[in-house]
């Protein structure tokens, strides 16, 4: 006997509702997946952003002799002591001492930086070029500090951050 008055869910209805639920759990369970390799692909582009603004402040306290900072290379284990370069072509007085050790000293600790971000295949360069402005007596240098490192997913991509700036001696 069959009672008409009977209310409930049918079998059919609880799976259909169970297979909706599913789909909408297996999408947020891939969505987290996307937020987590957003997240440290976030965080890997703050401190590489971080480092490089580091070298260009270091360069912008000692602007003066920025051209010092040319050719600034994480890779080489004794790039450092290297620097800073011959003076730019115009710049006949040789490089103070406390200058060579300020360049030498920013050089060890930037590459100490770049070296402990624990990045991928990470490194670091500055040029200093000779900027062409409206009044070459001002001496004028573009500087660009660049750090490339390799994406921590699967496709290894190669990334790079690049800050340009023009100084004028003050």
């Amino acid at each position: 006997m069959k009672r008409t008055d009977e209310k409930g869910f049918t079998l059919v209805e609880v799976l259909v509702s169970a297979a909706i639920l599913g789909v909408g759990v297996m999408g947020m369970a891939a969505m987290q997946g996307m937020a987590f390799t957003k997240n440290v692909d976030a965080n890997d582009l703050s401190l590489v952003t971080n480092i490089a603004s580091d070298m260009m402040e270091r360069i912008q306290a000692n602007r003066q002799y920025a051209w010092g900072y040319h050719n600034i290379q994480t890779l080489g284990p004794g790039n450092c002591a290297a620097v800073p370069a011959p003076p730019p072509v115009g710049v006949t007085n040789s490089t103070p001492v406390n200058i060579v050790r300020v360049v030498q000293g920013d050089c060890a600790q930037w590459r100490t930086l770049v070296l402990a971000s624990n990045l991928n295949n990470v490194q670091g360069l500055v040029q200093v070029t000779n900027a062409i402005p409206a009044n070459p007596s001002l001496g004028a240098r573009q500087v660009v500090v660049q750090v490339q490192w390799n994406d921590r997913g699967a496709g290894q991509r190669l990334r790079t951050v690049t800050f340009q700036t023009t100084l004028v001696p003050e």
